[in-house]
């Protein structure tokens, strides 16, 4: 989506700068000659050994944020607004620190919560419950939520301490762009009150082809990680008791669990994005049965696109596109009983086409384009940087990902 978005606003008339941890960079990026790619080298935390400087740098990372101030040492605060993305992954706060010391307007997009919870998702993924406990709260340091040992925690507590209190990174960043409106109202609890906070929806990169005919195919979807907190395994259960013929697209621990649950699934493995397209062309309905919240749940709007009616956990962000017996259904959050009884009214053919013609006309009403996206994205950053400007004319945008360029 980062890259998506910085061709496009290249394509646009605009400067884009790439400023990134990974490498080497996307073919389709290195032969954009708007575009201006610079690699740090950090690659991802998690994979790097546990060595004391691998610990420090990913909490804060001095080579980064050092990088980052001779880059912004050659451009005008006047024209330029960085947008920071997924920092934690190998970057980290360093990198926002030094765009604010250096007078940059600096916003950050919400894919995630770890701007102020220690796990970035407000979930104890070892129970597979939402969190509701405040951030760096005692009852927040005394829960084991992280989704490996209890010693990462305490790493993912200092720094997100270091950020926000050390620092103090939340209370001076410029803006914040939520991904979905459920993503907003989740940081709104825990950023400090007056934060400005733009609800910008992802770009769905998906083609415009005729509507599945939902009601004529039999098997139902599920893509993404086979992780307890996507919810693989309440459809699994689900599906059994109904005998329905199930894909599982993606890979994951909880596998075996699965295959044990309902020995008939399909498990396809990772599949490209192609081949997820494929998948949704054959496909009845799709469901998403989320544990945690997600930030926006593309894979949800993906499948409204193509005409399919969605079953979706309440309480996800994707009960935001989904509307209980318009486009798809609904049902109790990790409920398997509930969503045993909603996947049962999609027996009926004609239930099936009405929510699946309704899915595809709401969903192309209104899309979720990249055009749009970038439009909004310009408009934000002029609102932004605008004041004293002349004309209305090109933003510089230096977007850091924390994803592979």
């Amino acid at each position: 989506m980062v890259f998506d978005s910085a061709q496009a606003l290249a394509a646009g008339g605009h400067r884009v700068i790439l400023f990134t941890g990974f490498g080497p960079t996307a073919p389709e990026l290195q032969s954009n000659p708007a575009v201006t790619v610079i690699s740090v080298g950090t690659g991802w935390i998690r994979e790097q050994s546990t060595s004391p400087q691998t610990v420090t740098s990913g909490i804060w990372n001095l080579m980064a944020a050092k990088r980052l101030r001779l880059l912004l040492a050659d451009l005008d605060s006047r024209e330029t607004i960085v947008h920071v993305h997924l920092y934690s992954g190998g970057l980290s706060a360093s990198v926002m620190h030094a765009a604010l010391k250096a007078g940059f307007a600096t916003i950050l997009s919400l894919h995630d919560y770890f701007i102020t919870c220690p796990n970035g998702a407000y979930f104890v993924f070892p129970k597979a419950v939402i969190c509701e406990r405040r951030a760096l709260s005692f009852s927040c340091l005394a829960c084991h939520c992280d989704s490996r040992r209890r010693v990462h925690k305490v790493w993912r507590v200092a720094r997100t301490w270091i950020q926000s209190k050390l620092a103090r990174i939340p209370n001076r960043l410029t803006a914040y762009i939520a991904v979905s409106e459920t993503c907003a109202k989740l940081a709104r609890r825990e950023l400090p009150s007056g934060s400005r906070i733009e609800v910008i929806p992802n770009p769905v990169g998906i083609e415009r082809l005729p509507p599945v005919n939902a009601a004529a195919r039999r098997t139902y979807l599920f893509t993404g990680r086979l992780e307890g907190y996507k919810g693989p395994q309440l459809l699994a259960h689900a599906a059994a008791s109904l005998r329905l013929p199930v894909v599982f697209c993606g890979e994951g621990p909880l596998e075996p669990e699965i295959r044990r649950i309902y020995p008939e699934a399909t498990l396809t493995g990772w599949l490209q994005p192609e081949q997820i397209v494929e998948q949704l062309g054959r496909a009845r309905a799709f469901v998403f049965p989320s544990v945690y919240r997600e930030t926006f749940g593309l894979s949800a709007v993906e499948a409204l696109a193509r005409g399919l009616p969605v079953v979706a956990s309440r309480g996800t962000a994707a009960e935001e596109f989904v509307r209980h017996g318009e486009n798809g259904l609904l049902f109790d959050h990790n409920s398997v009983d509930d969503l045993t009884a909603q996947l049962a009214k999609l027996a009926d053919d004609a239930v099936v086409a009405r929510l699946g013609a309704e899915a595809y006309r709401s969903y192309w009403s209104n899309p979720l384009t990249l055009e749009i996206h970038t439009s909004r994205l310009v408009a934000f950053y002029r609102s932004l940087i605008g004041a004293g400007r002349q004309g209305g004319g090109p933003v510089a945008p230096v977007h850091i990902p924390g994803v592979p360029a």
